[in-house]
């Protein structure tokens, strides 16, 4: 674990050494660094390293404030530092480990505006020596900027305007789990009728594109999160958000895999509880190597991120 102590707060944070989706702890340090808020998935380093086993930093910026944490990790670790003039988030980015990598135009254009969408889709290649981006439209509505305005009515967004790890993830370099919704599902709700077109918007990007190497992927569908609705804070007149749930924010660790939950064993709610079971064998088969373990995610969502936000990893050298 890596303890980071902003004031009277600290956080923990899982470095795990990684090749592809396998993964090992490489043990404990303790160190003080400044932050100011749990998400270090979105802030923390990004690791490039060559056949030789030598690692470099990728220091980006980050739009929520000024990124001293990764000025002083970089010192910390003594590696070599490529800066970037992009703003950008870890739980935007999602790489396959091969040369291709998944942005969401929605995202990348509101954080580096007025940069356009070529800039930035050359700034990544040229910084993280890729060969090819997938570009998606937008993330789910719930991930949505409160500031953008209501999603309907009153019910606002509650996210950072469409984070790939909400939506589309992959499982290994040529496979990939996307969020869908059904027809009966979007009848249900209105902002889940808004989801259904966003998500069948980016399914079908998806499987019209190819990889770094000209190979199609294997799209696996999984089905969304359940819609959570509160009030953004206590007062009587406080506005309704709808909370960031995902079950694509998942963790994958040594040996399992740790997947967001919203119900729990022995509850009522039987279509909730079969829906997860169902999810549950789709990660199983998915992750075939792995414990999938189901921890409930609703407190966490509720802050506009969840368990894949918290986590950090680290490449494993060859």
């Amino acid at each position: 674990m890596l303890y980071n102590n902003a004031g009277e707060r600290s956080t923990a944070i899982q470095i795990l050494e990684s090749h592809d989706a396998n993964m090992k702890n490489i043990g404990f340090m303790k160190v003080n660094l400044a932050m100011d808020n749990y998400w270090i998935r979105d802030f923390g380093p990004v690791y490039l390293v060559n056949d030789k086993g030598e690692r470099k930093l990728v220091v980006f910026k980050y739009f929520w404030n000024e990124n001293h944490f990764m000025a002083e990790f970089a010192s910390l670790s003594g590696l070599p530092v490529i800066n970037s003039s992009l703003n950008s988030s870890g739980g935007a980015r999602e790489e396959n480990g091969k040369g291709t990598m998944i942005l969401s135009e929605a995202h990348e254009l509101d954080v580096n505006h007025p940069k356009t969408k070529m800039q930035i889709e050359q700034e990544m290649i040229d910084k993280l020596n890729l060969k090819k981006i997938i570009w998606l439209k937008k993330g789910i509505p719930q991930d949505d900027s409160f500031l953008s305005g209501p999603l309907i009515s009153n019910i606002y967004p509650n996210g950072v305007n469409g984070h790939i790890d909400e939506f589309c993830r992959f499982v290994d370099p040529g496979t990939i789990m996307v969020t869908t919704v059904s027809e009966s599902e979007a009848r249900q709700h209105p902002i889940l009728d808004i989801a259904k077109r966003r998500l069948d918007d980016n399914y079908r990007i998806l499987m019209e594109s190819t990889d770094q190497d000209g190979n199609t992927f294997d799209i696996i569908k999984v089905p969304i999160a359940p819609l959570i609705i509160r009030k953004k804070d206590g007062t009587p007149d406080s506005p309704l958000v709808a909370t960031v749930t995902s079950y694509m924010n998942f963790i994958i660790t040594n040996n399992s895999v740790i997947l967001p939950s919203y119900v729990n064993e022995g509850s009522r709610r039987k279509a909730l509880l079969n829906r997860e079971q169902h999810v549950r064998d789709i990660f199983q088969n998915a992750f075939p190597g792995r414990e999938i373990i189901r921890v409930r995610a609703d407190t966490l969502n509720f802050f506009s991120g969840g368990f894949h936000c918290i986590s950090i990893n680290e490449p494993q050298l060859p």
